[in-house]
């Protein structure tokens, strides 16, 4: 068991340190781990094995002994569900639209959901610095 912790802590500490050094901003989205992880049955304890709070605690740290920008987006922000072309929110909702993963909008553009919630996420990120509202 402590094998595997310092696997991770060791994992965790690397790859926040490679994405600090090759970034000048990080954005990441507050995610409900503990919600995610309480889900009934099928992903409770794996959401819970991913550490994924340490890593981003770890990340905001590095972010600011490093002098680079960090930016945490609401988890209410629609990441997936916002057209990153046009911004309509008109994607699917819901827990059946988990499944979807690719969608098209009204104005035409054909979205992958993770690659549309990673322009959407860095948007709003970029946002959110720019206002001043972020961690130095």
């Amino acid at each position: 068991m402590a094998r595997v912790a310092d696997q991770r802590r060791d994992f965790i500490g690397q790859e926040t340190t490679r994405i600090v050094r090759e970034s000048q901003a990080v954005y990441v989205e507050d995610l409900n781990v503990k919600g995610m992880g309480s889900a009934k049955g099928k992903r409770g304890k794996s959401v819970h094995d991913q550490s994924l709070s340490m890593f981003a605690s770890t990340l905001e740290a590095k972010c600011a002994r490093y002098g680079r920008g960090f930016a945490k987006v609401s988890r209410w922000f629609p990441s997936t569900q916002m057209c990153s072309a046009c911004g309509s929110i008109e994607g699917p909702k819901g827990q059946e639209g988990l499944r979807i993963r690719s969608w098209t909008c009204s104005c035409g553009a054909v979205h992958d959901r993770d690659q549309n919630a990673e322009a959407n996420i860095r948007a709003e990120g970029r946002r959110i610095f720019a206002a001043g509202l972020a961690e130095k």
